[in-house]
């Protein structure tokens, strides 16, 4: 503001300087036009003593003088309009006829109008906090996260120029055009409601939780029992409410709280519901025959399955779980088939562990996803009830199609030889239960003979590798049994076919 006034006092000046210039020079001409009459009144003695030509000489000073007299009476009109302008505009504060907010600023500096206008933007954004409280916790808006944002500043240099801008003329025809209508600034001031509710989307969505089910956490294979969690309540937050109520207390001004109104949300399953359903799904279990190494395998694959946890909706991969099978994952040379013969492979047997899962798995009636017989029927299982395995392309597979977990245990008696599976989850209603039964449809009878001829064997020698077999195809229900036994329904669940073979010789060539 200071500048802005030296700065006008500085183009007051320059028109004094032009004012003195003006005057310098009427003084001038005034002298010379004394000077003028004095030489007249030489000449007329002159003419007296009988100059003839005073006379006309005289006339031409006259309208000269004339002349001059005219032109300091402009030149003095000049000087005081000058002096009127001058006067008008030569005024410290803000000149009358201008308002700020409707409030009249006359006389007043621009700093003082500027502090003015700062308390009532401060005034204006204090009343713009709002506290949003809710669930034991609260949360701070200010006119900053709302995007505030107000021009009084450049109202009031707006309004500051109005007279002390340009040319002492363009100067105080500002100042008449005030004295003829005045003029009223106004401040723009505002925020953005989108940022309002951005910052209520955020909170209603941390304040709104999800009911929490009960669920079962875990399930000890050794004492039979699952672990539970227990249900919670959950709580939502209407969004939409919440934004327009925090929208109106923002426009009522003042600073104020919004309490944030929490629903409800309970939980569709309570631990009691959960516990009864949950047990035993159902087992199988199949005598193991067969050297120590054969135990060794069926054992250990056992070992790695117990405990395997199924979640809803996922699959069970027998290959994808017992891995690879390699000596130095513990698995040794036994009987298996490969190529429809016998032979000894590394995990042999562990096929009668997949099939076990493979029966009690469908008396659990979950989904079957991949499954394949042996080449041959094999004896530790009805014909058509087998689930054989060869890593990595030959697997069994099953998926959890129950709303809660599966969990697979085991049990192999070495005295005994019994392999045993049972799945644990959501038992079947009301005490019902699956049995499986596997009929032969129709047998084939063995082919012809097949010769493998070999420079291992003398020439002409022939050695027995396997015997001739029959085929058979076979279909396999599941039978539906109420709790006292009587059937309630069956259906066809697989189809198996086993190949005819003749017998496999090796002949020395």
């Amino acid at each position: 503001m200071a500048e802005k006034k030296r700065g006008a006092k500085k183009a007051g000046a320059g028109e004094i300087d032009v004012f003195e210039a003006y005057e310098a020079k009427h003084r001038k001409k005034a002298a010379a036009a004394k000077k003028g009459v004095s030489s007249a009144k030489r000449k007329k003695k002159k003419k007296k003593a009988g100059a003839w030509w005073a006379l006309p000489v005289t006339i031409v000073m006259i309208l000269i003088l004339s002349g001059l007299g005219v032109a300091a009476l402009h030149e003095k009109k000049q000087y005081e309009e000058f002096v009127v302008m001058r006067e008008a505009v030569d005024v410290s504060g803000f000149y009358p006829g201008i308002a700020v907010e409707g409030q009249d600023v006359t006389g007043r500096m621009l700093n003082d109008v500027l502090a003015d206008l700062a308390a009532q933007d401060q005034a204006v954004r204090d009343s713009l906090t709002l506290t949003i409280s809710g669930g034991g916790r609260s949360w701070t808006v200010t006119a900053n996260d709302l995007g505030y944002v107000s021009d009084y500043e450049d109202v009031a240099r707006a309004a500051w120029q109005i007279g002390h801008e340009g040319s002492i003329s363009q100067r105080y025809q500002a100042i008449r055009q005030l004295q003829q209508g005045g003029r009223n600034y106004t401040v723009s001031r505002g925020y953005e409601a989108a940022r309002l509710r951005a910052v209520t989307d955020s909170v209603a969505a941390e304040l709104t939780t999800p009911a929490q089910n009960a669920q079962v956490i875990a399930f000890d294979t050794e004492t039979r029992e699952f672990s539970y969690a227990r249900e919670q309540n959950g709580t939502y937050v209407d969004a939409e409410r919440l934004y327009q109520d925090a929208l109106a207390a923002i426009q009522a001004g003042g600073s104020r709280t919004v309490s944030v109104a929490l629903e409800a949300v309970y939980p569709t399953e309570t631990l009691e519901d959960i516990r009864p359903q949950m047990g035993l799904m159902a087992s199988a279990r199949t005598f193991v025959a067969g050297d120590r190494d054969r135990r060794n395998n069926v054992s250990l694959a056992l070992a790695i399955i117990n405990g395997v946890r199924v979640e809803p909706g996922a699959i069970f991969s027998f290959n994808g779980t017992i891995g690879e099978r390699t000596a130095d994952a513990g698995f040794k040379l036994a009987g298996a088939f490969l190529d429809g013969l016998r032979t000894q492979e590394l995990g042999g047997g562990i096929c009668q562990v997949s099939t076990t899962l493979f029966n009690a798995v469908a008396k659990s009636d979950l989904e079957l996803i991949a499954r394949s017989p042996h080449s041959r029927p094999v004896d530790y299982v009805d014909k058509g009830k087998d689930a054989a395995v060869y890593w990595p392309n030959q697997d069994f597979k099953f998926q959890n199609d129950t709303p809660y977990p599966v969990y697979i245990a085991t049990e192999f008696d070495q005295e005994t030889r019994w392999c045993t599976v049972l799945l644990y989850g959501q038992m079947l209603p009301n005490g019902t239960y699956i049995t499986i039964e596997a009929e032969v449809i129709k047998e084939f009878e063995p082919g012809e003979d097949v010769y493998i001829y070999t420079t291992e064997l003398p020439t002409g020698q022939k050695e027995k590798v396997d015997s001739a077999r029959t085929g058979y195809y076979c279909e396999s229900y599941k039978i539906y049994h109420r709790e006292d036994g009587t059937e309630i329904s069956r259906e066809l669940y697989c189809r198996t076919t086993y190949a005819a073979a003749g017998a496999t010789y090796r002949v020395g060539q």
